[in-house]
């Protein structure tokens, strides 16, 4: 490719995009792959020949893309966005926004069960390495009961249990 047609095209992608075959167009876009022209006149010669990759090249074109509002008029030149629902949106002041309480009530009443939900002691939760863990943060009540817990889960080690009970409750005296 000639660097005048080139540089013309670079210039202009609209006017000179008969100037170039998609073949040559593809061949730039191997050579420059990050040129957003380049990636929207391929785009362009896909929507111009009704290609059935043009959603494929869009997705590509619009990850290069610096402006995906431009992308838009590029492929529907005649078309209007509707400005009336950006019109609408509601606009807020940080500072006013962080002051603005945004849970509910009721909101704030599942998260206070849900946490005290999390501190309750649950029984079938238990393990030794649990029972082993309240021994060394010094929980000694809450170990025994996870101990007495496990006697009955597991009956063939109440014998073990039981003397990792005594054990905890000589620490205690």
């Amino acid at each position: 490719m000639d660097k005048q047609i080139f540089n013309n095209f670079i210039k202009n992608p609209k006017q000179n995009s008969d100037a170039i075959s998609r073949k040559e167009v593809k061949s730039l876009k191997e050579k420059f792959p990050y040129c957003e022209i380049i990636h929207n006149m391929l785009l362009l010669k896909a929507h111009v020949k009704n290609d059935i990759n043009f959603n494929e090249i869009l997705c590509k074109t619009s990850l290069y893309s610096s402006d995906r509002k431009s992308l838009f008029y590029l492929i529907h030149p005649k078309k209007k966005i509707k400005i009336e629902n950006l019109k609408n949106k509601k606009t807020y002041d940080f500072e006013k926004w962080l002051q603005k309480p945004t849970l509910k009530n009721k909101t704030q009443d599942l998260i206070t069960q849900n946490i005290k939900k999390s501190v309750e002691h649950n029984d079938t939760l238990t393990t030794e390495t649990l029972a082993e863990i309240y021994v060394e943060q010094g929980h000694y009540q809450r170990a025994i009961q996870a101990y007495e817990i496990l006697c009955l889960k597991y009956p063939k080690k109440s014998g073990f249990f039981a003397n990792r009970i005594e054990e905890i409750k000589n620490k205690l005296n």
